[in-house]
């Protein structure tokens, strides 16, 4: 299926697009001559993917609830690790400045990890890595199918669209939850999708009704 996909959005490498194929393959596209270049093979299913912040790495998980860590220039794996505490894992993310991934699970669970240790092979080479997480946010209840950092890196959301007004903003490096926004009046419904603008001055969501929420963020001067 090519239905779902992530984009690398690295100015200084090629731009590609990474597909959540069949029987845990990973179809790699380039948008400049819109052919393949390489297919990823892992186990079980594939869920979710994100591109490293210089485009040069794929991390991508699953039904199984095992990250791999993808060379993009040889095609490699360079690494497995187990996303702790998840059975499966629903999202991945990567921060702009190359320092953090963030993955989710259908729990609600959203683990945060230091980039680098994802890349600390296991003592073991028949078994994958177990790096701990930076910080396990356990702010949401249903499965989070959606995480995104913004430009500077300062800001992560996430989201669930299994039930209404299920999105937190956290703050980096603390990765601590705002409790000022949103609160229990934000009407944003079930979000189904958002973006931060380039700047960071805006924040917009999607929501199951079709609508699309625009918030401004007052600490960004640039939109």
């Amino acid at each position: 299926s090519f239905e779902s996909f992530c984009e690398s959005v690295c100015p200084t490498s090629a731009p590609l697009l990474a597909f959540y194929g069949n029987e845990g393959h990973i179809p790699i596209v380039s948008l400049n001559s819109r052919q393949p270049v390489a297919t990823l093979k892992m186990n079980g299913s594939v869920r979710c993917a994100a591109f490293s912040s210089d485009g040069t790495q794929l991390l991508s998980s699953g039904s199984d609830g095992t990250m791999y860590v993808w060379d993009l220039r040889t095609h490699r794996c360079l690494n497995r690790c187990v996303d702790d505490g998840a059975l499966s894992t629903s999202s991945l993310a990567c921060s702009p400045n190359g320092k953090l991934a963030a993955t989710s699970s259908a729990s609600g669970v959203v683990n945060l990890y230091n980039y680098r240790n994802l890349l600390e092979r296991s003592s073991s080479k028949f078994l994958p890595a177990k790096p701990a997480p930076v910080r396990s946010l356990m702010n949401l209840t249903t499965d989070v199918d959606n995480l995104l950092f913004n430009a500077d890196s300062q800001i992560m959301a996430m989201s669930s669209r299994m039930t209404k007004d299920a999105l937190r903003l956290v703050h980096l490096p603390s990765a601590t939850v705002f409790s000022n926004w949103p609160t229990s009046k934000t009407p944003m419904h079930c979000v189904t999708s958002m973006a931060f603008s380039p700047g960071g001055g805006y924040f917009a969501i999607g929501n199951a009704k079709g609508r699309a929420l625009l918030y401004r963020l007052h600490h960004y001067t640039n939109a």
